[in-house]
Parts: C-alpha cells; structure tokens; sequence
C-alpha cells in the first residue's frame, strides 16, 4: 500500500525547536531546512512527501516544485490557506485508491477535518 506524508509546513516550522528558532532571524532557511529533512526522510522511509506553505508568505499563484522523486513543495495560492490545500488533497487522493495518508500538524481543528476524511493525523512533536 502506497503510503503519503503531507506536513503543514509552517506549522511544523513552528513547533520544531531548531526550525522556530532559525525562523525568527531567516523564515526562507527555516524552510529550506525542513525540506531538506523531509526529502530525506521520505528517501529513507519510501513515503511520498507533499510539504505545503501557505502563499500569506509567498505571493503569487500556487507553486508546486519536485525536489526529488518522493518530495514535492507546493505554496497555496494567494488567499487559499495550507490548510485548505490539505484538506482537498487528501479527499483527492484517499478515494478511490488504496492509499494510507498521514497529515502532520498540531492544528487541531485539520487534525479533526482531515481524520474524517480518511487520513491519520501525526503531531508536530511526533
């Protein structure tokens, strides 16, 4: 079973000690750092990875870059949230296909939304 991780990425990048801190001086190498440890993990693990920012901090239109075979970066459009972007990937690719999709963030209410639609939630800490 084809097995996907998609990380909220400024949320994980506030809640990993090492990323908020370098975010707080240099928000672009907060998340060049992330990408680079999930790129890795998803080598390591065989997950697709989808990392997803929000545009607030990207402007333009949505962006979506392959960083290496199983690692995709996508930016939100400008007023669409990661976490709106989340929320239909996962009805997107949950059905019809034998998928199991893990969403980290420690938002709540996503964690909520996107266990009802079939994903399995995993905290920023985890």
């Amino acid at each position: 079973m084809e097995e996907w991780l998609i990380v909220d990425g400024y949320n994980i990048i506030g809640a990993w000690p090492e990323l908020n801190q370098l975010k707080t001086s240099n928000l672009p190498a907060a998340r060049d750092r992330l990408i680079d440890l999930l790129s890795e993990y998803a080598f390591y693990t065989g997950q697709r990875v989808v990392i997803v920012f929000d545009a607030y901090l990207v402007p333009g239109s949505r962006q979506q870059q392959k960083r290496s075979q199983s690692c995709t970066v996508v930016y939100t459009e400008k007023g669409e949230t990661a976490d709106e972007y989340i929320e239909r990937l996962v009805g997107e690719l949950k059905s019809p296909h034998k998928r199991r999709l893990f969403v980290a963030t420690s938002d709540y209410t996503e964690q909520r939304i996107t266990f009802g639609r079939g994903a399995l939630r995993i905290s920023a800490r985890e």
